[in-house]
């Protein structure tokens, strides 16, 4: 008996926990904001994160944590590459998170063959790591959130992955086995789906308000539309062309 139980505690002491990470983009007022989620409580440690876009380019990035995580303020705001290379540490932990330059977005030159162009591209790579007092529960940053939001210069469709060259999603503690999960999202004012039953067009849309023309140039006429779905009833009208534009 004593042996069987001493068996069953080996395995339960080798075998490594099992959790899954969520990654997904979400289209949060015209931008593209990356958002995480821990099915079980999973706790991690860092994001590489790749984020590209099929149109356009990718200008700029806000709404990120900066600083350790403590019990006053959670989040993931360390950013090794601009830590080194924008933080100045006065003493001890006493650090300038304002400082400028300071983000997520990798730097090119430290992996050129393994980090997306930056800015201003059709692509980032993203790096975004958390420390905390261990000692202090409240500090762990929370399991679902928002790591960062990233603007773009029109609609696209806007693809998240890992960059395993920085590792991907690490968690914490490392013997921790993550499987992780990414999802994309069109991201902007955009018309994602159209059809006629019965002769009722419906369309559904995204990002603004639905407007509508007889011509593909315009002019274009407000339908004060902002809900997602519009319907009309398609009779002997001339042709209508539809957009969605972002006020």
């Amino acid at each position: 008996m004593k042996a069987t139980i001493l068996l069953i505690t080996l395995f339960l002491l080798a075998y490594p926990a099992r959790g899954t990470v969520r990654v997904y983009v979400q289209g949060t007022n015209g931008l593209a904001a990356i958002d995480y989620e821990c099915s079980a409580g999973e706790v991690v440690r860092a994001f590489a994160l790749d984020v590209t876009v099929d149109q356009g380019q990718i200008l700029g990035i806000t709404n990120y944590f900066t600083g350790p995580s403590t019990a006053a303020a959670q989040g993931y705001g360390i950013f090794p590459a601009s830590f080194r290379d924008s933080v100045a540490v006065y003493s001890g932990t006493n650090a300038d998170w304002n400082a400028s330059g300071y983000s997520p977005v990798a730097v090119v030159a430290d992996n050129p063959g393994g980090t997306l162009p930056g800015l201003h591209s059709s692509g980032v790579t993203l790096e975004l790591c958390a420390i905390w007092d261990p000692a202090v529960p409240a500090a762990i940053p929370p399991s679902r959130g928002t790591l960062c939001a990233l603007q773009i210069s029109q609609t696209a469709n806007v693809t998240v992955a890992a960059n395993l060259s920085r590792g991907g999603i690490v968690a914490a503690p490392p013997s921790v086995t993550l499987m992780s999960q990414f999802t994309g999202a069109l991201v902007g004012p955009a018309i994602t789906r159209a059809k006629l039953t019965n002769g009722v067009m419906t369309i559904l849309f995204q990002g603004g308000e639905l407007e509508s023309a007889t011509a593909a140039g315009g002019p274009w006429t407000r339908t004060a539309n902002t809900s997602g779905i519009y319907t009309e009833t398609i009779g002997a009208f001339p042709a209508r062309f539809y957009r969605v534009h972002s006020y």
